[in-house]
């Protein structure tokens, strides 16, 4: 099956069936390019919501390392969207990792880690200093906690970002 070919509004409206025939990676590949998109309805509806479910599902356990660090990567690009879907990624990518031990490595972690500091720290001085281009949005509220906490075990049993990283 030719990636070109999925129907991304199909599989939105099915609830999102991993699509059999395709390889993860492609996927993968595909929903993180897509994630970049200025369209919220493809970036926000398709893309995010897919790779957050299959993530979820255990289906891009095979690419998780490189879904994290594409999403990491993100944290330098110039589209606003590609660096506030950055951390949301990676929450998932980690909460996955967490409920899979061994699933990210602790060195994965530490990378992304640093990556997220750089653009955290810069993102706050530009909404400090009012130099925001996108109308004074704050980074993302979730992502203090998510990647701070990213070098220690779960604080609680919650299963979600804000609490559930893996330990290394």
């Amino acid at each position: 099956m030719n990636i070109d070919l999925v129907d991304w509004a199909s599989i939105a409206a099915d609830g999102f069936p991993f699509p059999e025939g395709v390889p993860a990676s492609r996927l993968a590949a595909e929903l993180s390019a897509m994630l970049v998109s200025a369209d919220p309805e493809i970036r926000d509806d398709y893309a995010y919501t897919g790779v957050a479910q299959w993530i979820k599902e255990g289906h891009f356990d095979e690419v998780l390392q490189a879904l994290g660090d594409t999403a990491a990567t993100r944290f330098s690009h110039p589209e606003v969207q590609a660096r506030t879907f950055a951390p949301l990624v990676l929450c998932s990518v980690l909460t996955r990792g967490n409920a899979v031990p061994g699933l990210v490595p602790k060195e994965a972690v530490e990378r992304w880690f640093a990556r997220f500091s750089t653009w955290y720290l810069a993102e706050n001085r530009a909404h400090a200093a009012g130099t925001t281009p996108w109308g004074g949005c704050t980074p993302s509220r979730t992502a203090p906690t998510l990647l701070l906490r990213s070098r220690r075990p779960c604080l609680t049993a919650a299963p979600n970002c804000l609490n559930c990283v893996p330990a290394g």
